[in-house]
């Protein structure tokens, strides 16, 4: 278990307040929740990873404390739009389930992010 407090808050991306963690140092992880959870499914990772590296988890709109506005959106976008609020312009991108699409889509579309 890691000593340090994560960095949490909200980031404003594409009309939407999506809430994240950071914690660790180093090369960035990114995780992804699965389409039936928030955040939380990667509590335990979350903190292993984190004395390696720096880690980031958030929720997807409409999970955890990131709201669902009105508007249309894609995941990709959202995803791009908070690792450019957070200062990130590489990342290793875990996902699981609806989070595993979102990366490989993602990966597909960025490559050099």
């Amino acid at each position: 278990m890691t000593s340090e407090m994560p960095v949490t808050g909200y980031a404003d991306v594409n009309g939407a307040r999506l809430y994240y963690e950071r914690l660790g140092a180093g090369p960035t992880v990114i995780l992804l929740h699965a389409g039936i959870a928030d955040r939380r499914m990667w509590d335990r990772q979350f903190e292993a990873f984190a004395r390696r590296y720096q880690v980031v988890r958030y929720d997807m709109r409409g999970f955890g404390q990131s709201k669902q506005p009105e508007t249309p959106y894609s995941h990709r976008r959202d995803l791009l739009g908070l690792m450019d609020a957070l200062g990130i312009d590489r990342a290793a991108l875990t996902g699981c389930s609806r989070g595993g699409t979102i990366a490989l889509d993602f990966a597909l579309e960025n490559p050099d992010r």
